[in-house]
């Protein structure tokens, strides 16, 4: 039977041909013009970035081919091939022909490895919502927010890069605020970490630098996450703490979180995490606010530029047990 089985895959697929192919601009545009005409709708910010990895010289060679049917059909990689030919730049593709018919049915169905399984399979151990949380720090405020812009494989080592500089405080943030907390979002988390990260750089720097506010980076942190995921003060190392006027920023996310007008897809958007960068740059200088604008750009410095923050953190029992 398995002889059987085996002779017949062996004749469905015999005729597939597959390989490596360095495609230029010309080549890419060729293969365009086989495109079936139902394939997926070009998306405009997945083109963009590819164009942006090529143009950087960070697209690399990846499991996913570009695919053609047994009519000679494009079923699988237009985006790629339209990035190739707008940036005018030879890039390397695995090219697999006379792919059965059906094939264009279950394109992208599959269930890949997202960013922390690959991170952590090549040895730098790393979750799912630490993974997030990096990558809204690094990004860039705009249209799209960290998950969307550090997505790819050529990624994967900036952003385990960037954590390991930083995962001590991601871990004391696990530690006090657990994973199951459906409120903790990995916005917040984001913005708690460059609170702490840029007053750690602040410390070091400029001794003078003045806050309306008496705490130190971690307290600060800690602080800020305490008031945007339960709209209350905790105490803090064994010391009790209460909201000021300077802290106002965190309660007005916390009002806006708790908005039912709102809709939940809403705090997954580039707005809502552009708002919680300004509120968390306001509430790291203890500004005393009533509204928080819309920021054009990131208040805070690039986060990606900022030297690593991992040292000795502590925590009381109280705060382990909490």
């Amino acid at each position: 039977m398995t002889s059987q089985v085996t002779q017949a895959l062996s004749a469905l697929y015999e005729s597939v041909d597959y390989g490596l192919e360095l495609i230029t601009p010309e080549q890419a545009q060729f293969y365009l013009e086989k495109n079936f005409d139902n394939n997926r709708k070009i998306s405009r910010n997945n083109l963009e970035e590819l164009k942006k990895e090529m143009r950087n010289n960070r697209f690399i060679l990846s499991d996913s081919a570009i695919c053609f049917d047994t009519d000679g059909l494009l079923v699988n990689g237009q985006h790629r091939l339209l990035a190739v030919v707008q940036t005018g730049l030879t890039q390397p593709f695995l090219v697999v022909k006379n792919m059965p018919s059906k094939s264009k049915q279950i394109m992208d169905v599959g269930k890949s490895r997202n960013m922390s399984d690959r991170i952590t399979v090549s040895g730098t151990k790393i979750s799912r919502k630490d993974c997030a949380t990096i990558r809204h720090a690094m990004a860039s405020l705009g249209s799209t927010i960290g998950t969307e812009q550090y997505a790819r494989p050529c990624h994967d080592a900036i952003v385990a890069e960037t954590y390991l500089k930083h995962n001590q405080f991601l871990y004391l943030m696990n530690k006090v605020c657990p994973a199951n907390t459906t409120r903790v979002r990995s916005f917040f988390l984001a913005a708690s970490l460059k609170i702490y990260a840029e007053m750690m750089y602040n410390n070091k720097i400029n001794r003078s630098k003045k806050y309306n506010h008496d705490m130190s980076p971690k307290e600060r942190a800690l602080h800020w996450l305490n008031i945007v995921t339960t709209g209350m003060a905790s105490p803090i190392d064994g010391i009790d703490r209460d909201i000021k006027p300077c802290d106002r920023a965190a309660q007005i996310i916390f009002n806006k979180s708790c908005d039912s007008g709102l809709k939940r897809s809403y705090w997954s958007s580039a707005d809502a995490f552009a708002l919680t960068v300004r509120a968390a740059h306001h509430f790291m200088l203890g500004m005393d606010t009533q509204y928080i604008r819309m920021p054009k750009e990131d208040p805070f410095k690039d986060f990606v530029e900022l030297p690593s923050t991992n040292q000795i953190l502590t925590m009381t029992p109280a705060m382990a047990s909490k």
